[in-house]
């Protein structure tokens, strides 16, 4: 009797024994224990996508063009992000995950200059050298009071998904598809119903919208509405329904029904006074997806230290424009234990006003070190072509991939800094 009495207890014993580690595992950030946090490990190459401006989207000549990204399996070792615009650098965003997180955002306008088409590019660095596969989009640039083309009557979405941990600014929300349709002239249904009087949507007083690019039209005031109900194309005119509370959203006429732009977009004249508050439907709230975890690999104990024997050589010093200059080290590990693994070497030519790294020179790597043991000395040429008279370094890294244990990753790096001598330059 006795064991019939307590055997449910005994049941339920066992299975929270089961089941607490299994909702231990659950947590797919952090973990601890006696020993402490456990850190998830981010690995493999980050990944860019381009949320704005939209493929093949159409701007006004002079017109700001708002570059909106978001990068994924990011993490605390991406060191830039690099904006391209016809190969050309245009901006250099240094240090742009602070908060370290998996996936992160960035903003960036270049001015739209020149007619016909253009691409622009961005790609995320690790602190390592590598990167990401650079995201590229197309779009065009036509001259202020160019006619825009008629619209066809499917309005074009955007494609791309929207990512984030809990919301995205709404910095730049383009389309511009130059074929988009014009809501003064709407599309005719297949089936047509019998006309009826429409009276006038607007007065000569009323606010009047006028895009200065193509932009997206959403259901509500943020591109977490997603995807777009349609678009507007540069120059194209609508009616001001109202605008949110922080003046950072308009709500416009589409057609029969109405949409939301972002205010940066658009140029609104007429009585502004005359357009009323409207919050907008509630933003949707996105549920961020968690990394996978990965285990994390014991640091091993070990007193091994590597820098270099005696100072690297560059010769010439300074560089001459297109002219190959040899540089020269020797590692040595002057711990007092063999180092645990082998590891590779950077040898990188860098502009010292934007931090771009113009030339990565390939260097030979380096095998396990006995305690006291030095490597042979390596011998990397290195050309500099570009950014004459302006500041350069040249900087050598030690175990760039960070394979190598060490009691002081301080003294792994050599930098030195020269002016590139025209000479040589067409």
């Amino acid at each position: 009797m006795a064991w019939r009495v307590h055997r449910p207890r005994r049941l339920m014993i066992l299975v929270w024994a089961l089941l607490i580690p299994v909702l231990a595992a659950c947590n797919l950030l952090t973990t601890s224990d006696n020993s402490g946090p456990t850190t998830v490990q981010i690995t493999g190459a980050p990944v860019v996508r381009i949320a704005a401006p939209l493929p093949n989207s159409t701007f006004l000549e002079g017109v700001t063009v708002n570059i909106q990204a978001q990068i994924t399996n990011a993490g605390a070792d991406i060191n830039r992000v690099e904006v391209v615009v016809d190969n050309t650098i245009v901006a250099t965003l240094t240090s742009p995950n602070t908060a370290g997180a998996a996936a992160f955002s960035i903003t960036q306008s270049w001015p739209a200059v020149g007619n016909g088409q253009h691409v622009i590019a961005v790609t995320a660095f690790r602190a390592d050298g590598s990167s990401s596969a650079p995201a590229t989009v197309n779009i065009n640039v036509v001259a202020q009071g160019a006619q825009v083309q008629p619209a066809s009557a499917t309005p074009v979405t955007n494609t791309q998904p929207t990512t984030g941990t809990g919301g995205v600014q709404p910095t730049a929300d383009t389309g511009g598809q130059a074929n988009l349709p014009q809501p003064t002239t709407p599309p005719q249904p297949t089936n047509p119903p019998e006309p009826t009087a429409v009276p006038p949507t607007s007065t000569p007083s009323n606010p009047i919208a006028t895009f200065n690019q193509g932009a997206n039209v959403r259901s509500g005031p943020s591109t977490l509405f997603n995807p777009p109900i349609g678009s507007f194309a540069a120059g194209a005119t609508a009616d001001v329904l109202g605008v949110t509370p922080a003046g950072d959203w308009y709500k416009i006429r589409y057609y029969n029904s109405d949409g939301w732009v972002f205010a940066q977009l658009i140029t609104v004249s007429g009585d502004t006074s005359r357009i009323p508050v409207d919050a907008g439907p509630p933003i949707p709230t996105l549920t961020p997806v968690p990394p996978t975890p990965v285990p994390v690999t014991p640091t091993p104990v070990t007193s091994a230290n590597l820098t270099f024997a005696g100072s690297p050589s560059v010769s010439p010093h300074p560089l001459r424009c297109n002219e190959t200059a040899t540089i020269k080290f020797t590692i040595t590990n002057n711990g007092t234990t063999a180092t645990n693994a082998g590891g590779s070497v950077s040898v990188r030519d860098i502009l010292v006003s934007s931090g771009a790294v113009l030339v990565d020179a390939p260097a030979p790597g380096f095998g396990i070190l006995q305690p006291g043991e030095n490597t042979g000395e390596a011998v990397v040429p290195i050309t500099v072509g570009v950014n004459y008279a302006e500041a350069h370094k040249i900087v050598i890294t030690i175990d760039s991939g960070n394979a190598v244990a060490e009691t002081n990753e301080g003294d792994n790096v050599y930098e030195t800094t020269y002016v590139l001598d025209k000479a040589g330059c067409p």
